[in-house]
């Protein structure tokens, strides 16, 4: 399969993350999402610009919201990526990398309510095959 810019996401990380993925010590990419930019980023959405349920943990007449707990599921589909173009920091000059995705998965970062009502979740990529690396940083 090909990178493309419909199945990859580029993603501006830390030096120290870059490297530990590069290393194969850090095996997810994990972001927040949040109402806005990361949920269109990172979010299916139908034609009419609404996320799209999971069906797996989803009723089809219920409607659900970002911050739903939902029984610990989460209830939109993430985008089908297939890479991340790992990006260090925003300086002309980085190191890059094109990594694989093997799955994204939804975690819950902070829960309230009891019962749990609301979540903040957490998406997380996988990270399989290192398919290219580009060192350009400039060492002193």
């Amino acid at each position: 399969m090909t990178a493309t810019k419909e199945n990859t996401l580029y993603l501006p990380i830390k030096q120290v993350f870059f490297d530990q993925i590069i290393n194969g010590t850090k095996l997810t990419e994990e972001r927040e999402v949040k109402f806005g930019i990361t949920a269109s980023r990172y979010l299916m959405h139908d034609g009419n610009g609404e996320l799209v349920l999971n069906p797996s943990c989803t009723e089809e007449d219920e409607e659900y919201y970002l911050d739903d707990y939902n029984g610990g599921k989460f209830p939109f589909l993430p985008k089908p990526f297939k890479f991340l173009q790992l990006a260090v920091g925003y300086h002309k000059v980085r190191d890059e990398a094109l990594v694989e995705v093997k799955d994204i998965t939804f975690k819950t970062g902070r829960v309230l309510g009891q019962p749990p009502k609301f979540a903040w979740w957490i998406i997380e990529f996988h990270i399989g095959r290192i398919i290219n690396v580009q060192r350009k940083r400039v060492h002193p």
